[in-house]
């Protein structure tokens, strides 16, 4: 193969394991953002928990307002602003909580790329990277469920008459970030320990 076509062939390459990563992890953030930033105010709107001291320890600037008691006696207007105010409150600490999980996931799974980018002994190499890849995932999902959890013991056991629509916008970023670090495993995998037929597929 002439050598422009091998370099050509090589940035095709990158360029389609860079879009992998845009759509996998940029879904994983978009969607629970999007979630708590547009169905939030029609579906659950009022519904924020006054949050235990476990996540106002935590996050004590954005747990300001939802660690606040509503007021008793309060005209309308009043109360109608004190549960706005602890609607964004909540809404921020979800946000910060998803945004961490996310982070730490997405970071896990690029020091695993960076590992075998350049390895020794390709075929010990790919017995390493799928071990390893398998403690990876255990990781991730282990991370995102003590997210989950926390968020959900902090949080959202509180709120009354919790139903479906809660737990798909408080807890879906967390089911997300492991399917899109799967994904990055699987499919974008370096060079070096992939293959169009091996367990780790190249683009």
């Amino acid at each position: 193969m002439p050598k422009t076509a091998v370099v050509s062939l090589k940035y095709h390459n990158r360029f389609k394991v860079l879009l992998c990563y845009a759509l996998a992890w940029g879904l994983a953030l978009l969607l629970p953002t999007l979630g708590l930033r547009y169905l939030y105010p029609y579906k659950l709107a009022g519904t924020a928990p006054a949050l235990s001291q476990t996540i106002t320890a935590l996050l004590p600037e954005a747990a300001q307002g939802a660690s606040v008691p509503l007021p008793l006696g309060a005209d309308a207007q009043t109360l109608q602003a004190a549960l706005n105010t602890r609607d964004l409150a909540w809404r921020y600490i979800v946000s910060g909580v998803t945004a961490l999980a996310w982070t730490l996931s997405l970071v896990w799974q690029l020091l695993w790329r960076v590992r075998f980018s350049h390895p020794g002994q390709a075929a010990r190499a790919a017995l390493r990277a799928r071990r390893s890849y398998r403690i990876s995932m255990a990781g991730i999902w282990a991370l995102n469920l003590l997210a989950a959890a926390l968020l959900y013991l902090g949080g959202v056991r509180q709120i009354a008459d919790r139903g479906l629509w809660d737990y798909l916008l408080y807890f879906t970023g967390f089911v997300l970030n492991p399917l899109a670090a799967m994904l990055c495993f699987r499919l974008a995998a370096p060079p070096s320990v992939s293959g169009r037929h091996a367990f780790f597929r190249r683009l």
